[in-house]
């Protein structure tokens, strides 16, 4: 009868000091044992696309910057923030210079080449940019390819790409950087600026002078974390990006960071 009894108990005891040791056993893995991971996460960041990244003198805000914060914190490691550029994105992922980036980064059949990408987060498509007395020039893609329009994009970005493809005709102007290009609509350096349609319609609040021409959109890309080839980490990521959509937190940072902005 002892035995009999006795079993029963110590199974019950074991199984609850076990339960109460899995916290433990999972905070102090963290990403060394669980991922293979060094206690620092590197994140690659353009730093110029409001609102998922913007770089201000040395400080970082955006929806994804708040995003790869609370990543951060679920993987239990140190952020390093490396600075990149649109240009040298994919060579900077290929020289290993970051574990991931993000910064309103669209997922692309050449970057895919490269290293994989988390599932999507955002979804957006290119419209127009233009002055506000010029709105009704461009209000199809039809009126901008065509010989004298001058349209303007940032460098190597999915606006580049799409620009070189599909408006053959227009004369095409390629920006160093996604901060200044809209001084050069401003300025009347260019006509129209083909961008996603979120940043379109945050310019158009920042900016009197100009507005978005287009209502819809063409050339849909989805928005991702773009990760360097570990299965664990990006097993981790995405299981982690699913619970925060499902929650509503990931929405709830990128209408934080558009108020700021």
């Amino acid at each position: 009868m002892t035995t009999k009894s006795f079993m029963p108990t110590y199974a019950r005891l074991l199984l609850i000091t076990l339960l109460a040791l899995v916290p433990y056993f999972v905070q102090s893995q963290g990403p060394d044992s669980v991922f293979k991971w060094p206690p620092v996460l590197r994140v690659g960041v353009p730093g110029d696309y409001a609102p998922f990244a913007l770089a201000k003198g040395d400080s970082l805000s955006g929806s994804d910057i708040y995003m790869v914060r609370a990543l951060s914190e679920a993987l239990h490691v140190h952020l390093i923030f490396v600075k990149t550029s649109w240009p040298n994105l994919m060579r900077d992922m290929k020289d290993h210079k970051f574990d991931l980036a993000v910064g309103g980064i669209s997922i692309t059949p050449e970057r895919l080449a490269i290293a994989p990408f988390s599932i999507p987060y955002h979804t957006g498509g290119k419209t127009f940019i233009c002055l506000r007395q010029d709105s009704l020039r461009f209000l199809s893609p039809a009126t901008i390819n065509k010989p004298g329009i001058r349209l303007i994009v940032n460098k190597g970005g999915t606006n580049e790409s799409v620009a070189r493809a599909q408006f053959p005709l227009a004369t095409l102007i390629v920006y160093p950087n996604n901060t200044g290009v809209f001084s050069e609509i401003i300025a009347g350096r260019a006509d129209v600026m083909l961008t996603d349609d979120t940043e379109a319609d945050l310019k158009a609040r920042q900016y009197p002078q100009i507005c978005r021409s287009f209502s819809g959109t063409i050339a849909c890309y989805h928005k991702a974390i773009w990760v360097q080839n570990d299965k664990a980490l990006i097993s981790f990521i995405n299981n982690w990006l699913q619970n925060n959509l499902k929650a509503g937190y990931i929405g709830h940072w990128f209408c934080q960071a558009l108020s700021a902005d």
